[in-house]
């Protein structure tokens, strides 16, 4: 796969009072991602829904914000296949 065919991980996140965003992943584990999180404006211990490629929305927490990047932990954690699929989208970018 060429580089310009590549498109980074996104993760969609919507907060309770109904913000959104679109965030590039930078990382993911079994258990959370920590995305680039410029100009997002939710606040560490806020609940949030994710949603990855090919998955339904899934509850969340933001646990954590520095330097415009944030982490977020998954309720539940992500099946191993799933992840595997995830993390291989991460290592083509």
């Amino acid at each position: 796969m060429h580089a310009t065919d590549t498109q980074a991980l996104r993760l969609k996140c919507r907060s309770r009072r109904g913000a959104s965003a679109d965030l590039e992943v930078l990382d993911i584990s079994i258990g959370g991602a920590m995305v680039e999180s410029r100009g997002w404006s939710a606040e560490v211990g806020e609940r949030v829904l994710v949603t990855l490629p090919g998955l339904s929305a899934q509850p969340a927490e933001l646990v954590w914000m520095e330097d415009g990047r944030a982490g977020i932990a998954f309720e539940h954690p992500l099946h191993e296949t799933v992840f595997d699929r995830l993390e291989a989208m991460i290592g083509e970018q």
